[in-house]
């Protein structure tokens, strides 16, 4: 003989459920609607859902952007414009829609006091910028910068954004700007999501204190900077996605609806060529009009080493993003974002770039792809195509950090960053020349042995002038062009933050 159930303990069961699964409908009935209001508002979305394992969120980096991975907790924030999420909605995950990663508090962000009022008393910025500057204010600063010292600086214009109405403005500092010279080309850029703002008056900081610290010979850190400036050709662009930056608003004055996307509503990280995920890895027929000044500026100028500055969290990210084959410079990588991590721990007391995951290799320091695959970002391509050394530097937990804090985030990062622009004064160095005429040649600079997947560096013209960065050892050199014989140079040595000058590489003609 069995028992029933008690009737009525199984009717409240059972009601008991009806009401989980009605408050778990309503609840994700609720996301949808705030999902579907910032899609109508912003043209994107950011969210979160949850996943089993690591693997499963390479599962989704093709359907739209992975924009933190948060191993512990197995929590992606993932970001989309309309026609990504809604192939998102037809896979049936539950996910939730974070106010504060979709809005930010206007009078946090921004000077709200009308803007005459802000600028009649100065032509130019204040130094460190504490607020985020109008486009025009922006502009003018950067115009201001070459009017100032028009022997150190020549702000340039790579094109026009896709709405059409402001530009991709860099500042050039060189001792002799006005005269190429042969030395390294070293580039920071910030803000291709447009609302991970830290960045954006954080450039405008750094180069307001190179150049004013060049021109101070009792500033302690002058010799410092005088060599830096002296060596290397600069090149820094505060902000590459200016029209998310300033999204919704006709006046390009605030930030306050600030949005990932370009004015077309892509994710300017995910829309370039990919050695890994193709031409057209993100699904865009198209090159979006700032990619393509990008890759222009790049195809034009050999830089031999960037950093990308993002926000939404804070770590320093090295290649490569898109697989997980380890980088052949993965060494030097690690040790020059290790270096970026600790100089902003020391100069910050209470926790800042120190955060330690189980996929970090060192608190504030990961790989790529141990965090999250991504391909088309500028990174990669960066370092597959151009040959150059770039890393993505994310700045701040908050994408849009409020303006109270612009001033401690420049202290944090301050010494980081001089750091790192030495870093690409270093390694080994030359000119590689015709035996015959003597004149200069583009020639292909291989570490054997060593080299592979394209981490190989080329001397550029008109000096045939090449820069390698590596890790500390001993290294034979292979240097070839077409129509030359090629020629090795053995057992050169070279320890860490050494630059070594390699006598003219006269090459033999075939």
């Amino acid at each position: 003989f069995i028992r029933n159930p008690n009737p009525m303990k199984k009717t409240y069961l059972m009601l008991a459920l009806i009401l989980a699964t009605l408050i778990n409908v309503n609840g994700q009935n609720s996301e949808i609607q705030k999902a579907d209001n910032y899609l109508s508002t912003q043209g994107e979305l950011t969210f979160t859902f949850q996943v089993n394992n690591h693997n499963e969120v390479d599962l989704f980096s093709r359907d739209f952007s992975i924009v933190n991975y948060n191993p512990n907790t197995k929590t992606v924030i993932a970001w989309a414009n309309e026609r990504q999420f809604r192939i998102f909605e037809t896979k049936n995950i539950p996910f939730v829609v974070p106010t504060l990663e979709n809005e930010v508090e206007e009078a946090l962000i921004y000077d709200v006091r009308p803007l005459a009022e802000r600028v009649s008393n100065r032509a130019t910025l204040s130094f460190p910028v504490n607020s985020y500057p109008t486009y025009a204010e922006y502009a003018a600063q950067m115009q201001d910068f070459e009017d100032e010292y028009p022997t150190l600086v020549e702000k340039i214009s790579i094109g026009t954004t896709g709405q059409g109405d402001k530009e991709l403005l860099f500042v050039k500092i060189s001792d002799n700007v006005a005269t190429d010279e042969q030395e390294p080309k070293l580039m920071l850029t910030s803000s291709m999501h447009g609302d991970e703002i830290a960045g954006y008056p954080m450039m405008l900081s750094l180069i307001d204190y190179i150049l004013s610290v060049y021109g101070d010979t009792g500033h302690s850190d002058h010799i410092r900077i005088k060599n830096l400036v002296e060596n290397a050709e600069i090149w820094i662009n505060p902000s590459a996605n200016p029209d998310g930056t300033y999204y919704n608003d006709p006046t390009n004055t605030s930030v306050a609806n600030a949005r990932r996307a370009n004015d077309n509503g892509w994710d300017l990280n995910r829309n370039y060529p990919d050695n890994v995920g193709g031409a057209h890895p993100d699904g865009n027929s198209n090159y979006e009009l700032e990619t393509q000044h990008f890759m222009t500026l790049a195809d034009n100028n050999h830089f031999v080493l960037s950093a990308n500055f993002h926000g939404g969290t804070e770590v320093v990210n090295y290649p490569w993003d898109n697989t997980y084959t380890r980088h052949p410079d993965d060494s030097w990588f690690f040790l020059i974002s290790k270096e970026y991590a600790e100089n902003c721990q020391n100069n910050m007391s209470g926790g800042y770039m120190d955060a330690a995951y189980t996929n970090y290799v060192f608190p504030g320091v990961t790989n790529g792809a141990d965090w999250y695959r991504v391909e088309g970002g500028r990174q990669d391509y960066m370092n597959y195509y151009q040959q150059c050394k770039e890393t993505t530097i994310e700045l701040s937990d908050v994408k849009s950090i409020p303006a109270s804090q612009l001033n401690d985030h420049w202290n944090y990062n301050k010494e980081a960053l001089i750091e790192y622009l030495e870093q690409g004064t270093y390694g080994f160095r030359g000119v590689v020349k015709d035996a015959l005429t003597t004149n200069p040649i583009e020639a292909t600079i291989t570490l054997v042995g060593h080299d592979a997947i394209n981490s190989h560096t080329s001397s550029e013209l008109p000096f045939g002038d090449f820069y390698r960065p590596t890790i500390a050892g001993t290294y034979n050199i292979l240097i070839e062009a077409d129509c030359y014989q090629s020629f090795t140079l053995t057992n050169q040595s070279i320890s860490n933050y050494q630059t070594v000058s390699i006598p003219d590489i006269m090459l033999t003609p075939i």
